[in-house]
């Protein structure tokens, strides 16, 4: 890529290593693409074909969601409304009891929680996303176990 790169250090708040690459073209690149900073900010909700949108929610799910303990309540956590818009649509029409609320961070940032609740909905939604189950390699087993608590 011939571009300057950096490996970030594990940090306080950092816990993984994170690969900084230095590049305009690549920015450019990026940016052709729709790639740009901030973009959690406003990003849409993609099109995605029926068949792969289980996956999808899935991978949502295991990257910016938690599930209770007790298994009654699914949240996801977001910084775009249109996200959060999209993501409420597919929850409700899978027929689950859904919401959206508005809160602000510790750092004053507005941020948007898609909230899954109740007893029925939960096992409702990990039959949706975890139907393909004997194909499932990647997926977050404790999320899974604690929606499917009250089947």
């Amino acid at each position: 890529m011939e571009a300057d790169y950096v490996l970030a250090p594990i940090g306080s708040t950092r816990t993984t290593p994170t690969l900084i690459i230095n590049s305009k073209k690549i920015k450019e690149d990026l940016n052709g693409l729709g790639i740009r900073a901030k973009k959690s900010l406003d990003i849409q909700f993609p099109e995605v074909p029926a068949e792969f949108l289980p996956s999808f929610i899935r991978g949502v799910i295991d990257g910016d969601g938690w599930v209770q303990n007790t298994g009654y309540v699914m949240n996801v956590t977001t910084a775009s409304l249109y996200f959060a818009e999209g993501l409420l649509q597919v929850f409700q029409s899978w027929n689950l009891r859904s919401e959206i609320t508005i809160t602000n961070s510790n750092t004053s940032n507005i941020i948007y929680r898609l909230w899954v609740k109740g007893k029925e909905s939960l096992p409702k939604l990990a039959n949706i996303i975890y139907k393909d189950k004997d194909t499932l390699i990647y997926y977050t087993s404790d999320k899974k176990t604690r929606m499917k608590k009250h089947e």
